[in-house]
């Protein structure tokens, strides 16, 4: 198989007017793929019109490798990208200044891409357009972005990209294939640090030797991670957890090719959050909790107010919805201005909620206030590290966190995520209710599990607290709880069938469903159109 990937790029001025250099693709240091390489996938990636194709080889080197056909400049290119860098340097210094949000942001990097493309146009006479989208766009990545990382963060099908040092290639964590080495290298480690200042710089922070670690995001909303030599004693780290540009709903959950959770217990969790019912969503590391919460917001119906609390913005909700997001705002370099998560916590009580979703629950004054939330006749929604249900309340209720059995209790429901870390797939475990137990503990009753021989989160119990609640608030009984969730069941597999998974579509049919539920449900029968 041949692997010498080749694109013209034409060089500038007198000396490069004939010249033509042929660009292999890049392999990293001490990296010697042979022609016995096997191929695993290929596609192509886009980043502003500009489109890059990839490849997953299989090697022989235990994990596959991610290639990327990134073009060697010649030497005359090299110093006029370096001549056009040096005439924008000075514009991009004093606008920089006053960007206070990640849209501004994002404006300001369009419009550097718009003028470094005029001004490589009035020079590369001969070049193709597509040589100059990809020449203005590497001026911009290295000039007021993350170098060749930018062209990672255009691949939807990738989660996580690591730098670990200077001394090791970059790799990502990919949907289909997990773990993999890429062939782009980050050069010396004063690059590295020079990415994560940026970075600090885009929300307002720094990232020194004093100060070594890092928490960011950036204007993609995708969460960064760094560290600093010699805390991490490799080298420079930056660690980039990708997310999806385009938010997950239920019925992406449900699609058998991802096969998350079940309709069935999709359809319960729906008649659980229109009925106001509280609930957790916890699980391991990337085990797919901000998924499922992103996921179940477009159930929120669009008369009641929601305030959603996080540190770095990942919610996404039907654009109709009447919703009010709040983010956390660290210290600046001297200590001051900090908006923690507490303070959001306690102030959006007084913002007359209906529904608080908070990004994630992780200390004990924020979980005391949340459940007097939940005491006060709020609707909370949450976040929380722990891999079973039993260890969402043994957590809470244990130390450092306290919190009574009895406030505990007001808590209904638990949904466990976790991943296989074999497969990478991703699945609802367990959903369970909080029931009374002896004494004030409450105790864990697991309505539906992921059982790993079906491959499926299948019902294992009867409800007995939801039930009892939904009877006593909705004033349904047992058949009509059952025809209900079998009615949201059919909507959810015509969603599927029709491939309708846009998060403002999805919220647009759930909320016709509870201004007119008979309409929609025979719309669905009759698998007619619904207008949205």
């Amino acid at each position: 198989m041949d692997f010498n990937f080749r694109k013209k790029v034409e060089g500038a001025g007198k000396e490069g007017e004939n010249k033509a250099e042929t660009a292999d693709i890049r392999k990293p240091k001490g990296d010697d793929t042979d022609e016995r390489a096997t191929e695993l996938d290929s596609y192509n990636i886009s980043l502003d019109g500009l489109t890059v194709e990839v490849k997953v080889l299989d090697v022989g080197d235990y994990v596959p490798h991610y290639h990327i056909l990134l073009p060697d400049i010649d030497f005359v290119t090299t110093a006029l990208l370096d001549e056009t860098k040096r005439s924008l340097v000075g514009e991009i210094q004093f606008e920089t200044q006053s960007i206070l949000s990640p849209d501004r942001f994002l404006e300001l990097k369009t419009r550097f891409l718009a003028r470094s493309k005029e001004k490589l146009a009035n020079v590369l006479k001969k070049a193709s357009g597509e040589d100059i989208a990809m020449l203005s766009r590497m001026i911009v990545n290295d000039m007021i972005g993350i170098g060749d990382i930018e062209y990672l963060l255009a691949d939807g099908y990738l989660e996580e990209i690591v730098i670990n040092s200077s001394k090791d290639v970059v790799w990502a964590y990919h949907k289909k294939h997990n773990w993999l080495k890429t062939n782009i290298q980050v050069d010396t480690e004063d690059m590295i640090m020079n990415y994560s200042s940026r970075i600090a710089r885009e929300v307002g922070r720094e990232i020194t030797h004093l100060e070594p670690l890092l928490d960011a995001h950036l204007s993609t909303g995708d969460r960064v991670n760094a560290t600093l030599f010699p805390i991490s004693t490799s080298g420079n780290t930056i660690t980039i957890r990708r997310f999806s540009r385009t938010p997950w709903t239920m019925i992406h959950l449900i699609d058998p090719a991802i096969n998350t959770t079940s309709t069935e217990a999709a359809a319960f969790l729906w008649l659980s959050i229109e009925y106001e019912l509280s609930m957790l969503i916890s699980g391991g590391t990337a085990s797919g909790k901000t998924s499922m919460l992103n996921a179940l917001m477009p159930f929120m119906p669009a008369n009641q107010r929601i305030i959603s609390l996080e540190d770095t913005r990942e919610l996404n909700l039907p654009k109709f919805l009447h919703w009010v997001p709040l983010t956390t705002r660290p210290p600046n370099p001297r200590g001051e201005g900090e908006v923690s998560m507490l303070q959001l916590v306690e102030n959006s009580l007084r913002m007359r909620p209906d529904r608080i979703v908070v990004g994630e629950v992780r200390r004990k004054r924020e979980t005391e206030v949340l459940f007097e939330a939940m005491h006060t006749g709020h609707s909370v929604y949450g976040t929380f590290h722990a891999n079973r249900a039993q260890e969402v309340v043994d957590r809470i209720m244990g130390p450092p966190m306290d919190i009574p059995g009895l406030v505990m209790g007001s808590l209904p429901l638990i949904v466990v995520q976790h991943m296989n870390r074999k497969t990478g797939k991703r699945h609802t475990l367990e959903i369970a209710e909080l029931t009374r137990g002896e004494g004030s503990t409450p105790k864990v009753n697991i309505l539906y599990q992921w059982t790993s021989k079906t491959n499926k989160t299948e019902k294992i119990s009867e409800s007995v607290r939801v039930k009892d609640e939904l009877e006593l608030f909705s004033g349904m009984d047992d058949n009509e709880i059952r025809e209900d969730l079998a009615g949201k069941e059919r909507i959810l597999k015509w969603l599927l069938e029709h491939d309708i998974k846009n998060v403002n579509d999805v919220g647009k049919i759930v909320t016709e469903y509870y201004i007119d539920k008979d309409t929609v449900l025979d719309l669905v029968e009759g698998d007619k159109d619904i207008n949205i």
